[in-house]
């Protein structure tokens, strides 16, 4: 399991996320009723991959925040692990899965670290955490997702896909050209990378301003949800 001193930092520098999903601020004077990751339920991109077969076997869910996705593939009897930074989210994911009566493993992780996982997973599905990461802890976690999957395994992943130089409130772009690079032999084979939207709450305005900023002004559903353009990737574990 993952040790004390792994999960002394946060995965972005720039936010403390127990202090965004308590509510308080985090950074740069934003605080968040509610995250806007948080839908209350899996994410329609994710149902899409399991549904297609992508998910097999035994699940980590790296940056799980509030549990739906861990919960969600849980429920349809999957073996899944929930990890998260932030212990506040991890009470949440706790919480939500008793509710369901949902029985399953939430623990306290550093994304970049994952020590004691090496070897355990066929898949590991990542909803919106590596552009949370700076250039060095990306680096970092992927290495940890090399170690934690099996050789076969696969990698489900959605990283936002804003315009080139987007760094907002512990937001980084992330390129095709990079995740391309990245994810390459002899430890990785891009079975899918394509543009994709997910579902968010509306964040507050202080930081659609800044998106603002940057040329990025996102749509909304009829229901009032942004939809965040991202890239979904599919990746094999060589």
């Amino acid at each position: 399991m993952a040790e004390s001193s792994a999960v002394s930092n946060n995965e972005s520098g720039a936010v403390d996320f127990d202090l965004v999903y308590r509510g308080e601020t985090a950074a740069q004077g934003l605080s968040f009723e509610r995250v806007p990751w948080d839908i209350g339920r899996p994410q329609p991109l994710l149902v899409e991959f399991e549904k297609r077969g992508s998910i097999t076997g035994e699940v980590l869910d790296a940056g799980c925040g509030p549990g739906d996705t861990a919960i969600y593939l849980a429920g349809l009897g999957y073996q899944v692990t929930g990890l998260d930074i932030a212990a506040t989210a991890i009470d949440q994911a706790s919480r939500r899965a008793a509710e369901q009566g949902v029985s399953m493993v939430f623990e306290v992780a550093d994304a970049t670290v994952l020590d004691g996982y090496d070897g355990r997973f066929d898949t590991v599905v990542s909803s919106q955490l590596i552009h949370c990461l700076n250039p060095e802890q990306r680096r970092a976690h992927v290495a940890a997702l090399t170690r934690v999957l099996k050789p076969g395994g696969r990698l489900i992943q959605f990283s936002a896909n804003f315009a080139d130089g987007v760094e907002t409130f512990g937001l980084y772009s992330i390129s095709e050209d990079e995740l391309r690079t990245t994810f390459t032999a002899p430890d990785w084979s891009i079975v899918g990378l394509r543009a994709g939207r997910m579902e968010g709450t509306r964040p507050p305005e202080p930081l659609l301003n800044q998106f603002a900023q940057y040329n990025f002004h996102p749509e909304f559903t009829d229901d009032g949800l942004m939809l965040m353009p991202v890239l979904a990737l599919e990746a094999q574990r060589l």
